[in-house]
């Protein structure tokens, strides 16, 4: 097929494949739903999210900055409140384990300017922050070097007060370990960005086909409809695209079995990354393990079950023993808390297991048949990793919705072949169901997507014998 007819484009109905993004906020980092509130408005888990934290520094006593100080998209756009002091604009809220629970409270009052909230944690958490029995039984717990905790802001004033101000907004809760010497910087991505083959960082699934004879990738831009090839790998590399840098595109990246090794084309500044981290019999998996906004790679070893991880955010390396012989790896954020979560797929059960980083708790699922194929997604928006099931017998999808737990299934085939290729393809940050195939006969390959929107869209993208992607 010549390179015109990878930017043909149809439709089979009048819904747009090119809806922009919605920007929605990442997830909670800590599940508020199963907080208990302390001193402060308890509805605000289901206060509507409108902002998101991008940077949080922590300082010690005598800083400049000690204590917390946040940088959220709201920062100059929420309106001051009228209290005891003048100009208070938002508030900080610090969640913490304690007592055998989660706390969580809006305890310092910021105006408009005021840079940061005074009182570091290693030293003054328990003196100024939760200093009296207003904070419940976890009253006077003070954190540790390594501990976890989160923090958000609200609008208005929430300190002591049990319905808030008349905006009722929050920010996404973000987790952080306590880091020593009180001295620590975190960024955040400013939307959920859970969209896979987004090159563009336009929020949509861009259709892309590695073609393992010459270690090229066709990328049908979801922004401009245009068609970009680049060569980059060999026809033996296994293609393991992520935003690695973290500037919410995802970067072309291959992982060589042959020697091990990681090449990433970082996007931000077109240079290439090179780690050596695996064998040739070892399964990449990447993703967001540490929450951090970027890719951390990660390979999965099936001859012993265990997951070998580099952090981003530390570049540490850590390991989980999470399978058995047989198993399939399906990472994916299943509980929301905005870290990817080690989870396997067990062909001969049909049992999906997961172990949830927010809880270091083991959630198993029967959901598969035999023969079905692992689609994981976030197929009604929730923010959670849906488990899911293509069966190719049928060309139908099985999921279970992780808001309502109950089924949702669709069917979308081809005549000949067909490869699921899930992805949010109208940018609404709900997973949408799709399939890339031949179709009576026709010498090109084609897309065709079940838009969550409503409506089903295709493409012509591609030939027969090429790896689509995400899959």
């Amino acid at each position: 097929m010549h390179q015109k007819g990878f930017i043909a484009l149809f439709l089979l109905m009048s819904t747009p494949l090119l809806a922009r993004a919605q920007g929605r906020p990442p997830a909670d980092a800590i599940d508020l739903t199963k907080v208990a509130i302390y001193n402060s408005p308890t509805d605000v888990a289901s206060w509507p999210v409108t902002t998101a934290i991008t940077q949080l520094k922590i300082r010690p006593t005598g800083d400049p900055l000690e204590g917390v100080s946040l940088t959220f998209s709201a920062q100059q756009t929420w309106p001051d409140t009228v209290t005891g002091f003048s100009g208070l604009q938002y508030t900080v809220w610090a969640v913490w384990y304690a007592a055998g629970q989660w706390n969580a409270s809006g305890i310092i009052q910021m105006w408009r300017g005021r840079p940061d909230t005074g009182a570091s944690i290693l030293s003054g958490f328990a003196q100024y922050w939760i200093y009296d029995p207003r904070w419940g039984p976890g009253w006077g717990h003070q954190p540790v070097v390594g501990e976890r905790m989160g923090f958000f802001v609200t609008a208005g004033d929430a300190r002591g007060v049990s319905t808030g101000n008349s905006v009722r907004e929050r920010s996404n809760v973000v987790a952080v370990s306590v880091p020593a010497a009180d001295y620590g910087d975190f960024s955040f991505p400013s939307r959920a960005h859970t969209t896979t083959m987004d090159f563009d960082g336009d929020g949509i699934t861009d259709p892309t086909v590695f073609r393992r004879s010459t270690g090229t990738w066709y990328i049908g831009q979801s922004s401009t409809l245009n068609g970009v090839v680049i060569q980059w790998g060999n026809g033996l590399d296994i293609p393991v695209a992520g935003d690695y840098d973290g500037d919410g595109k995802t970067d072309l990246a291959v992982f060589r079995p042959s020697n091990g090794t990681w090449y990433v084309r970082q996007s931000t500044t077109w240079t290439v990354a090179a780690a050596q981290f695996g064998n040739g019999q070892d399964i990449p998996v990447p993703g967001d393990y540490d929450g951090d906004g970027k890719t951390d790679i990660a390979v999965f070893r099936p001859s012993n079950g265990m997951w070998y991880i580099i952090l981003s955010s530390t570049h540490a390396v850590v390991a989980h023993q999470w399978a058995s012989a047989g198993d399939i790896p399906v990472p994916g954020d299943y509980d929301g808390d905005g870290l990817t979560d080690i989870a396997v797929f067990r062909p001969s059960t049909g049992v999906w297991y997961i172990r949830q980083s927010s809880t270091l708790t083991m959630a198993a699922h029967q959901w598969a048949s035999a023969g079905d194929i692992p689609v994981p997604g976030d197929y009604d928006g929730d923010g959670k990793t849906d488990i899911a099931v293509f069966r190719p017998s049928r060309g139908t999808w099985y999921v279970r919705l992780s808001s309502t737990l109950e089924m949702l299934s669709s069917s979308l085939a081809f005549d000949e072949w067909n490869d699921p290729v899930v992805g949010d393809y109208d940018g609404d940050g709900v997973t949408d169901f799709a399939a890339f195939g031949q179709y009576f006969g026709d010498p090109s390959a084609r897309w065709f997507i079940r838009l969550s929107g409503g409506g089903v869209a295709g493409r012509v993208w591609g030939l027969p014998g090429d790896l689509p992607l995400p899959r």
